[in-house]
């Protein structure tokens, strides 16, 4: 009866953790504040610019922006902007190049889980070649993307979501938001929007103190029962 209270005992002190804590590691994923907490950049050979491109002839990179738009389908709200290609040259070759935003942030570690609506637009009259891929990078390292097809002549609007789930270190990390293209922009041509942008890191569930020592404790305990009882089998 007494190792059974104190099995009892262990479980209910098992159970008496520090909860684990969700929190929100990135600032201004919605954009709300502009483009506060992120900044812009370009990829090799890339632009983010309302200027068509020449052949040949990088154009000076701009800067992302934020627009409203209607990101998800339900609604307009303020939502990241880009109008981000290659700057040449050779257009049409691969690799894909353009730009994004990025935010670096600081976490004490656990299960991270990434979320961003994503939505390209396709404002030409005429018929697209492949549209281009639009990313999420983290630590430099591509977790998702999508590559969204040729489309009609448009406007055209595509919708996706972006996703993943890491284990992710404690320390100082870098995510990055990015669309590439295998052509230059040009003005009211394409328009590629992230809104929503969420990274949540799980920290697991610590036992405090107290705890660990009543646990010690109680498992001394349950040692010492089965010690005896063997003892106590051994006697003829």
């Amino acid at each position: 009866m007494f190792r059974r209270i104190l099995l009892g005992g262990v479980v209910a002190l098992l159970g008496h953790c520090v909860a684990a804590q969700a929190s929100e590691v990135l600032v201004n994923g919605d954009f709300q504040s502009g483009l506060t907490g992120w900044s812009s950049y370009t990829t090799a050979n890339g632009t983010i610019t309302a200027v068509p491109s020449t052949p040949g002839f990088p154009v000076t990179p701009q800067v992302a922006a934020v627009a409203s738009f209607n990101t998800t389908g339900s609604g307009a709200s303020s939502a990241l902007f880009l109008n981000a290609g290659k700057a040449g040259p050779i257009f049409g070759l691969a690799p894909e190049a353009g730009g994004g935003v990025t935010q670096t942030f600081t976490t004490t570690g656990g299960l991270a889980s990434f979320s961003a609506d994503i939505a390209f637009a396709w404002l030409s009259q005429n018929a697209s070649f492949a549209l281009g891929t639009m990313s999420v990078l983290l630590d430099g390292n591509v977790l998702d993307s999508t590559a969204f097809p040729a489309v009609g002549p448009g406007p055209v609007t595509l919708r996706d979501t972006l996703d993943f789930s890491i284990a992710l270190a404690a320390g100082q990390h870098t995510l990055s938001i990015q669309s590439t293209r295998l052509f230059g922009p040009s003005i009211n041509v394409a328009a590629q929007y992230f809104d929503n942008v969420s990274l949540d890191v799980v920290t697991p569930a610590v036992p405090e103190p107290s705890t660990w020592a009543m646990m010690i404790l109680g498992f001394a305990g349950v040692g010492f029962m089965a010690y005896r009882r063997r003892s106590q089998l051994r006697v003829v």
